[in-house]
């Protein structure tokens, strides 16, 4: 299409020659530039290149965008974005909101300079430069964790209509196939209360018997450590011999058998208390990460974190020929038992020759020989 010459003769126009409907060359350079008028307003835009037919499929994109984003805040900046993000998260979870600020400190650290840009100004390459930085030290969960705030947090921006499309779309790499998670738990017979015990026997620790008694509950009772920071005397049923616990995720309660095990431990603090009021908590701390990182490092064991505890008492319910079904209602779980046996099924068979001999034992008095 020949070059049309400007109607007019300012000095600015006369660098610029149209070529065809809202498509503009510069006479210097060669490169190509959309203008288009949008609700009374003159929009230009720079197609990036000198050459005519890729400059024909970037105007098309630009102009059929214009529709999509709204003038008013298409200037935003990644910084603004990203605090709106977090204001609309408020509502989620604690342990969401701190390990959403954790992505956030690592991706406002890797944009530098550009996370104060217009969000309408970062590209593709940036997000990917920054995922292939951080992937090397996360766990295929974690990263997917990190592409999914990029995903959200771009969408975010096209429902505003910041943008007319999100750059996360093209990441290279949007999501990895969860890796298979290996259990590592005490054993509930030796390694637990040998943990018990290396804690309580720390004579410069303040707090070494509150906090032997706290991993003690949990081990014997089955509960994670936010569940069990929160139980009061009140909620021990002596009669009913049950605990009546609240899960923290879900707001949910249920009740924890006091199993044969844990009855004694529970007289024997009560009686070291004396009288409690019921809205009183059991235990003065709420959490002793410390203690039993330190106990296992002590003793040599791996690291078993406070969640390890009760899947050792799990565990342990299972090999004992507890029925699943029950393990889960302890454990409130709703599901009839399928997640705890699909779970902890494999557990229990791995590496467990104790556990192989007593199936063969089973096979053997059934069968009325013994197998050879």
């Amino acid at each position: 299409m020949a070059a049309e010459a400007p109607q007019t003769t300012t000095q600015n126009e006369k660098e610029y020659v149209k070529v065809a409907p809202c498509l503009y060359r510069h006479v210097r350079t060669g490169r190509y530039y959309g203008c288009k008028k949008v609700h009374g307003r003159h929009r230009e835009h720079s197609l990036g290149t000198a050459d005519r037919q890729i400059a024909q499929n970037r105007l098309l994109e630009w102009t059929q965008s214009l529709g999509k984003v709204d003038t008013e805040v298409e200037k935003t900046t990644l910084d603004r974005l990203v605090q709106k993000f977090v204001e609309t998260g408020r509502g989620m979870a604690k342990n969401t909101q701190v390990t959403t600020n954790a992505i956030i400190k690592s991706f406002k650290k890797s944009m530098g300079h550009d996370y104060y840009e217009e969000v309408r100004k970062i590209r593709p390459s940036q997000l990917d430069e920054w995922l292939a930085t951080e992937e090397p030290r996360l766990r295929n969960t974690t990263y997917n964790r990190y592409a999914g705030f990029l995903k959200q947090l771009f969408e975010l921006a096209v429902k505003d209509r910041v943008l007319a499309d999100s750059p996360a779309k093209a990441l290279r790499n949007p999501w990895k196939r969860p890796q298979e998670v290996k259990r590592v738990c005490p054993t509930f017979t030796d390694q637990f209360p040998k943990i018990v015990e290396s804690i309580r026997n720390q004579p410069f620790n303040p707090q070494a018997a509150e906090s032997a008694d706290f991993v003690e509950f949990m081990g014997l009772a089955g509960l994670g450590q936010a569940e069990a920071s929160k139980v009061r005397w009140g909620d021990i049923d002596w009669k009913r011999k049950q605990i009546c616990v609240r899960r923290c995720k879900t707001d949910t309660v249920f009740f924890v058998p006091i199993y044969p095990h844990l009855q004694p431990f529970l007289e024997r603090l009560k009686k070291q208390r004396g009288a409690m009021f019921p809205n009183a908590l059991v235990f003065k701390i709420k959490d002793a990460k410390k203690a039993l990182t330190s106990a296992c490092k002590r003793l040599g064991y791996p690291h078993f974190s406070q969640r390890s505890l009760r899947q050792s008492l799990i565990v342990h319910m299972l090999r004992s020929g507890v029925h699943y079904k029950f393990v889960a209602l302890a454990q409130g779980h709703k599901d009839g038992g399928t997640l705890v046996n699909e779970t902890y099924s494999q557990v229990i068979a791995e590496n467990d020759d104790s556990w192989a001999k007593s199936q063969l034992a089973k096979l053997e008095t059934a069968s009325g020989r013994k197998c050879a």
